[in-house]
């Protein structure tokens, strides 16, 4: 993590554009939560329905990424560049997903919509279960019809979920199965917006999905992620940063 010596020396960078980003970001905080389009809530959930929902700014994004105008043109240049400057600056998060994971666009932690899953697995039932704001694991055994594991949690916690003594009592193999279950149930899912497949939209020399929606998603996540990294003051403040936000701004300030 940054120390506040790395902030001082970074003081005479020519253009700052680490504050040029916040106070764009200053700007599409107040549109999102005072306009009265996005339901109210912390910024992060406020993120997730922008990114998710039809709406202006993400309707705005996506048309620009499919334009051929100068606009479009231009718009989508400072996407690539953005892509460029994240590959050689390595900044990392755990915002989302709770350990630390690079952000670029071929890791995009998405919301996971799944809340079911269930298997059976040598006659044991494993079911993971999110409904009404509780996770809730059970793991039965199918000849007797007995549950050998019932564990409710407010919220996705896998270290919890281990440390539970009627967790601890199943067999290696019951845990790996009742891991494998609970994963699935995780809050977000890693995806990538990269493609190399025939299907693939080319922007410069990049290849991305052929989804606008999703490269939409994934741009105004990857936005909210640099805002978090800044206001945690969780980046070292140097040059290949620095370009990493010069573009991040180019591509907020536009919309």
């Amino acid at each position: 993590m940054a120390g506040y010596k790395d902030w001082i020396e970074a003081i005479n960078i020519n253009i700052d554009y680490f504050s040029a980003f916040m106070k764009a970001w200053v700007a599409f905080n107040a549109w999102y939560k005072f306009s009265g389009e996005i339901p109210p809530g912390t910024d992060q959930k406020c993120i997730e329905y922008i990114s998710e929902q039809s709406n202006r700014f993400k309707t705005y994004m996506t048309n620009l990424l499919n334009a051929t105008d100068s606009e479009g043109l231009t718009y989508q240049d400072n996407l690539v560049k953005l892509h460029e400057a994240l590959l050689n600056a390595a900044i990392t998060t755990q915002e989302f997903i709770g350990v630390r994971q690079q952000i670029s666009f071929s890791e995009v932690a998405v919301k996971n919509k799944n809340n079911l899953e269930k298997f059976d697995y040598s006659n044991i039932h494993y079911k993971c279960l999110r409904s009404q704001g509780k996770l809730t694991t059970t793991v039965k055994n199918n000849r007797t019809g007995l549950e050998i594991l019932h564990i409710e949690q407010d919220e996705y916690d896998e270290e919890t979920l281990k440390q539970q003594s009627i967790f601890i009592q199943l067999s290696d193999t019951q845990k790996t199965k009742c891991l494998q279950c609970y994963k699935k149930l995780n809050p977000y899912i890693i995806t990538s917006v990269l493609d190399t497949s025939e299907e693939a939209r080319k922007i410069g020399v990049y290849s991305f999905i052929n989804d606008s929606n999703k490269r939409s998603q994934a741009i105004i996540t990857i936005l909210y992620m640099l805002r978090c990294c800044l206001a945690h003051g969780d980046i070292s403040p140097d040059e290949a940063a620095n370009r990493v936000y010069k573009y991040a701004y180019e591509v907020i300030d536009h919309l």
